[in-house]
């Protein structure tokens, strides 16, 4: 008798089950999604503190060996000298020998003593090698090409320079410099209105004369309104023992607020990172800071506010990152108060901190 065989017998899904399989899959990764980007954000921060860490411990390094904290930039020299070798007074006069800026030359120094705190700080980075490929050259003005070796120094993108929520590091200006996503405290700012910045809060948080940052009260040593980083065209030095309110509650460098489409190419955001002059571009004052995506798009002229630039901010969407004069690196929300910020940001004012309004 013949038996016959049984065929195999195959479970499978049907349609309506397959689907509903998709559906699942889809609302899980819908749901780890944020989960996965906010972890990643997460230690994107984290390393932004470690940058701004490391700065700290090299500012303070540099303090033990030159008995004063890393000076910021300054436009000009006050020795310039034309190539002849006479003297040229509007290089001079940018290097601060006038009681204010005058002239029209400005937004470099001719010498590398006067390029900014993040390249004095180098040695003390474990970046020596960068550090060297700048020069004692003569301070000659007006710009001489690569005059000290600041493009040479300009085309190495120093990782711990860039924070990672905003951009990895990379040359702009066809290749050729890097930028900085960080920035020295300069203090009070007395606001520009006449460069179009009529939205300055009013006092005590920045009505003050018609000036720039290139004004003489905004060169970080107005008395009661000093920053931590100063201008040293007139041989200010910033020393420990001048920032009164205490090491813990005055701030040394923040992260910058930067619009997301103007990178390397926004007016607080288009210099070499080591030799801007004193300048918005690696310089912030007391505004209360904003994020990127708050950042306005640049107006040239008056037509608009440019004031932002003044202010610190950052990448990141709940706050940002700020080295303190005792090395010691917090995240402060964007929700802080404006005034507790203003008293962060200057170093002998004698203010007392409001800790919750941190």
């Amino acid at each position: 008798m013949k038996h016959r065989k049984n065929r195999p017998q195959y479970d499978g899904f049907t349609l309506v089950e397959l689907l509903v399989v998709i559906a699942i899959i889809g609302v899980l990764v819908g749901l780890l999604l944020p989960a996965v980007q906010s972890a990643r954000e997460a230690a994107r921060r984290t390393q932004c503190m470690n940058n701004m860490k490391q700065m700290g411990l090299a500012a303070l390094n540099f303090e033990s060996a030159y008995k004063h904290l890393p000076t910021g930039p300054m436009d000009g020299d006050p020795e310039a000298i034309n190539l002849d070798g006479s003297p040229n007074h509007a290089g001079r006069n940018h290097g601060g020998r006038a009681p204010t800026y005058g002239g029209t030359v400005c937004c470099r120094a001719a010498t590398r003593r006067g390029w900014n705190h993040f390249f004095k700080i180098l040695p003390f980075m474990e970046q020596q090698v960068v550090y060297e490929l700048s020069r004692d050259d003569p301070p000659y003005w007006p710009y001489v090409t690569n005059n000290a070796g600041e493009d040479d120094v300009a085309k190495v993108a120093i990782g711990g320079y860039h924070c990672p929520s905003r951009r990895s590091p990379k040359l702009y200006d066809n290749n050729l410099r890097a930028r900085v996503d960080y920035a020295g405290c300069a203090g009070f700012m007395h606001g520009p209105t006449i460069a179009g910045t009529n939205d300055i809060p009013e006092a005590p948080l920045g009505e003050g004369p018609e000036v720039s940052e290139r004004g003489s009260p905004n060169m970080g040593d107005t008395p009661g309104r000093k920053g931590v980083i100063v201008n040293p065209a007139l041989g200010a030095k910033r020393l420990l023992s001048e920032i009164t309110d205490g090491l813990s509650n005055t701030i040394m460098f923040g992260e910058k607020s930067l619009p997301k489409d103007r990178h390397g190419v926004d007016g607080g955001d288009n210099e070499r990172w080591n030799n801007a002059g004193w300048d918005v571009d690696d310089l912030r004052y007391h505004f209360p800071p904003i994020p990127d995506a708050q950042a306005p798009p640049y107006k040239p002229g008056t037509t608009g506010s440019t004031a932002w630039r003044r202010y610190f901010g950052a990448a990141h969407a709940e706050g940002l990152n700020a080295t303190r004069a005792d090395g010691s690196v917090n995240f402060y929300s964007y929700m802080v108060d404006p005034e507790v910020w203003m008293y962060l940001c200057i170093c002998d004012d004698d203010a007392t901190i409001d800790e919750e309004a941190l």
